[in-house]
């Protein structure tokens, strides 16, 4: 390299040959440049990742609304374990007491970062009409007896963060056997999903006992049709974006969650968040 600079030094005519030479060596540098230019473009577009790219997973150009999604009457099998370990996003569990997996699935819960609730069995209208489950809370029953079944049926669920009523739209009437069970849950710093199966003193009584509360916007599969599903969701969505947030209840059942599998990850580009339902307690 020295002597060719000196002979090129030498000979004046090999000027324009110097600098081709120069510029056949500035590519040398040039892919710095790009690549350096290329970075800056990079950075800009990460940072307005969710504005420019909406469709990417789990990433929305503009916040829609938060939703809580609820899946009652776990505890009976753990035949749809597989399909919710393939839900990325949080979800609320609720179970049934003293069922043969309410223990498991609580459990799983934990493992799967999805949030555990006990789903309370409570008197219906009409109750001859339906199979109750075992202890099923009615409003004939005594302080203490609904303190006993309180309490077994928290010890089967472990790790709980609140309760919801199964059934119950007689019992949820009652500010009696509601008041026992709002102050039971106080005590132990739990909060009440109210699924609305009828008319309720639970918002009412919540505020007296200042007991966090939610209660349920729109239920998702009173059919098991997927297409019927697919609606109640897009209501839900609907619902969220007008008031903040929305909590639907759907049910351990294989449609519901191949449904969900699905439609989740689009609710999320479109900009909703899910969140479990503690954090939409009042």
């Amino acid at each position: 390299m020295i002597a060719s600079c000196r002979k090129e030094e030498g000979i004046r005519p090999v000027v324009e040959k110097t600098k081709a030479e120069r510029k056949k060596s500035q590519p040398k540098a040039d892919p710095v440049k790009k690549n350096s230019v290329s970075q800056g473009k990079q950075n800009v577009s990460s940072g307005t990742k969710k504005k420019e790219q909406p469709d990417s997973p789990g990433v929305s150009a503009i916040y829609q609304g938060k939703i809580a999604i609820v899946l009652d009457d776990w505890g009976y099998n753990l035949n749809n374990v597989e399909l919710l370990k393939q839900i990325d996003a949080p979800l609320t569990l609720a179970i049934l007491p003293r069922r043969a997996y309410s223990v498991r699935i609580a459990e799983l819960a934990k493992e799967l970062n999805k949030e555990a609730i006990l789903h309370l069995p409570m008197e219906p209208h009409r109750e001859k009409q339906y199979q109750l489950e075992p202890d099923t809370l009615l409003i004939t029953m005594s302080k203490q007896e609904i303190l006993k079944i309180l309490e077994m049926d928290f010890k089967s669920v472990p790790g709980l963060k609140g309760i919801s009523n199964h059934m119950g739209s007689q019992a949820t009437e009652s500010e009696d056997l509601m008041k026992v069970i709002f102050e039971e849950l106080k005590k132990k710093k739990l909060y009440f999903l109210d699924s609305l199966t009828g008319k309720t003193v639970g918002k009412k009584l919540a505020l007296e006992v200042k007991l966090p509360y939610a209660r349920r916007s729109v239920f998702l599969d009173n059919k098991s049709d997927a297409e019927y599903i697919q609606g109640q969701l897009e209501a839900l969505a609907k619902m969220a974006k007008q008031e903040g947030f929305a909590v639907g209840i759907g049910h351990d059942r294989k449609r519901t969650l191949e449904v969900l599998v699905q439609a989740i990850p689009e609710l999320k580009k479109r900009g909703f968040k899910f969140v479990y339902t503690s954090e939409l307690v009042e």
